[in-house]
């Protein structure tokens, strides 16, 4: 204090100079500390997957078409990463600590809230300039229309009075974006447009998302039903909704070995990844219980045998294009 003290008496200007240094590293640990990385990871091996199953399907790579598809899906992602976390703070501050949860950021500090809906308000922007300049390059308007619906989906997901999380369509929304809409920017800045086979790949992709959405849920049970939150794992308990999780993995695997007509590459690849997914969620079903901690563990698992099914289906796609 007094070191400080004596810089200041030194040196005024260069102390408030200093100050304001001080005051911006702050404010960008606090943006840093909002963006949930396994989300980011997610998002990337989503668009990854549209991008290389338009590749296999004829489509073209364009460096900076590439660039900014991707822009939009990560623009769009952490912008939903910061309004989240701006209007459930008060639902936060009552919620047990999760591993793959909020960021519990303005919980600790308050005072960033403006900052944080700030940097919300500007990736959506971000996110729609960049489909926009697609648009500009010669790529359909409805890719436009599509990120401006997502958007707005995501920001209704959590923004009262709307809040689709609180109303049983959270699950619906998440499951959308990650299932379709980020696959699908990645496949139509590379092959152009929407098809028939992309549309019937997306089916199991939404009961992923929808997995997704159901894993997160889990853990919040006790908090999200003390703050009045109507969604699935609230209305049918945790049993039961990992039941749900189970049917859902076990109705992905069984489109997956219907649509062996959809030339992706071997008719037997996907069901095989499937059974990554599917066993995790059978395991997570029957060591399922009503406890926190061990919703928490399943939540990881699930999540983590999602990015996994990911992960390794982009890693085939490569090596059927090399």
């Amino acid at each position: 204090m007094l070191i400080t003290q004596s810089f200041k008496n030194l040196d005024p200007e260069a102390f408030e100079m200093w100050t304001v240094v001080v005051e911006n590293v702050e404010s960008l640990r606090i943006c840093l500390r909002v963006i949930r990385p396994h989300i980011v990871v997610g998002g990337l091996l989503g668009y990854c997957l549209g991008v290389l199953l338009a590749l296999v399907r004829g489509g073209q790579l364009d460096i900076a078409a590439l660039a900014l598809g991707y822009a939009v899906v990560l623009f769009g992602d952490l912008s939903t990463h910061f309004s989240n976390d701006y209007y459930d703070t008060d639902l936060d501050r009552g919620a047990r600590r999760k591993a793959l949860g909020s960021s519990y950021v303005l919980v600790e500090h308050p005072e960033a809230r403006p900052l944080v809906r700030g940097m919300a308000v500007a990736l959506t922007v971000a996110s729609l300039l960049a489909a926009a300049s697609l648009v500009l390059l010669g790529y359909p308007p409805s890719l436009l229309a599509l990120v401006a619906i997502t958007n707005l989906l995501g920001w209704l997901y959590s923004t009262p009075p709307v809040q689709l999380n609180a109303r049983g369509l959270g699950e619906i929304t998440i499951a959308l974006g990650t299932g379709f809409v980020i696959p699908a920017v990645g496949y139509v800045v590379t092959l152009g447009v929407i098809d028939v086979a992309l549309l019937i790949l997306s089916a199991p992709l939404v009961l992923y998302g929808l997995i997704l959405s159901l894993s997160l849920e889990l853990p919040d049970l006790e908090a999200d039903r003390e703050g009045g939150r109507t969604n699935l794992v609230v209305i049918l308990g945790r049993r039961p909704a990992s039941l749900l999780v189970l049917l859902l993995s076990v109705t992905a695997t069984v489109i997956f070995i219907m649509v062996k007509v959809v030339d992706f590459g071997s008719p037997w690849v996907l069901p095989l990844l499937s059974t990554v997914p599917l066993a995790t969620t059978l395991n997570t079903f029957y060591r399922s219980s009503d406890t926190h901690a061990e919703a928490d563990r399943v939540s990881v698992m699930n999540i983590s045998a999602l990015s996994l099914f990911l992960a390794a289906f982009d890693a085939y796609l490569i090596l059927r294009l090399i």
